[in-house]
């Protein structure tokens, strides 16, 4: 493959990750939920590591979840927003 031909795959892939990163908010989750917690209450929001999405529904607080990020899922729970 030529040098050219490389350079223009990297720059497509490179667009493509950014393209990707556009639909992630990055806040990050202030930490673990403590599994022992009592669960009060029902949110949308999934805190995963440095992203957040939203769920479709609402889930019980302190579910896990998982936000799609670039290459591999982030694993999470579910927070009040």
């Amino acid at each position: 493959m030529s040098g050219s031909i490389r350079r223009s795959a990297l720059r497509a892939v490179a667009g493509l990750s950014f393209l990707g990163l556009g639909a992630c908010v990055g806040t990050a989750a202030p930490g673990p939920v403590n599994p022992s917690a009592p669960v009060a209450g029902y949110g949308y929001t999934c805190k995963a590591g440095i992203y957040t999405c939203k769920m479709p529904t609402q889930v019980p607080l302190g579910t896990s979840c998982s936000c799609p990020g670039l290459g591999a899922a982030s694993y999470g729970n579910i927070h009040q927003p």
